[in-house]
């Protein structure tokens, strides 16, 4: 398996961290307000990756499309196309994996479409 070049680990590790600031800044006030007291206190002893360390994938899946909005976009083109190419494998990662169920799924694809602005894609998929 060959490694990825400098530049390209670079971009994940930027997208890494622009995607879990998103989670943690974004996806409380969208939840419901017993979720955000537990947030709260939950941040009282460790406050990294709270969002991610309490909920189940399915909230992960559902918050996914919502990083890849216009004015979260990176301005690169390649950090943009790696933003997609991340947000995109752990949506089939979590399927993979059956964390998520397939109509889940399916509904996080149907968003990025939305957001890509294309139809979805209708090709074999391996899951």
């Amino acid at each position: 398996m060959q490694r990825a070049k400098p530049e390209r680990r670079q971009r994940l590790g930027d997208v890494d961290a622009r995607l879990r600031q998103y989670l943690e800044t974004e996806i409380p006030s969208r939840l419901c307000s017993d979720c955000q007291a537990l947030i709260v206190a939950e941040r009282q002893f460790d406050p990294h990756n709270v969002v991610a360390r309490l909920f189940d994938a399915g909230v992960l899946l559902a918050a996914l499309p919502g990083f890849l909005a216009p004015h979260r976009l990176a301005l690169d083109s390649a950090a943009r196309r790696t933003q997609f190419e991340v947000v995109r494998g752990l949506g089939r990662m979590l399927v993979n994996d059956e964390l998520v169920d397939v109509d889940d799924y399916e509904a996080f694809e149907a968003a990025i479409s939305r957001v890509v602005q294309r139809p979805p894609y209708r090709g074999r998929r391996r899951w």
